[in-house]
């Protein structure tokens, strides 16, 4: 082999290594760019969020101790008629459903030949 040809391997070793240099570098910059675009994107988007909990504030529970027996109870016995109302709709709801199923022009045209 020549000297030159050496040369000529080496300098393409070199201009392989730049261009692999320069291609990887390109595509490093291209995602660096992407990523502060989404960064900006979720900046916005906390800030968003940010302000939605700032305008939110926690309820706290009633106190019995500082409302007083007569409004607790009042309290109880509001929920106990809510319950005892929902009970009772889905107590109808029930009963109309089974009036539906055992009513006999429910059946009609249908066998039980299969």
């Amino acid at each position: 082999m020549y000297w030159w040809s050496w040369i000529l391997v080496w300098l393409a070793l070199a201009i392989l290594l730049i261009g692999t240099l320069v291609f990887f570098g390109w595509r490093l910059f291209k995602k660096g760019v992407a990523v502060v675009e989404e960064l900006e994107l979720l900046t916005d988007k906390v800030e968003l969020l940010q302000r939605n909990v700032d305008e939110l504030r926690v309820e706290t529970p009633p106190n019995a101790i500082l409302d007083g027996y007569a409004a607790v109870a009042n309290r109880r016995d509001r929920e106990k008629d809510r319950r005892a109302t929902m009970r009772q709709l889905r107590r109808d709801t029930r009963l109309a459903r089974g009036r539906l199923i055992t009513a006999p022009h429910a059946w009609e045209g249908r066998t039980d030949a299969r």
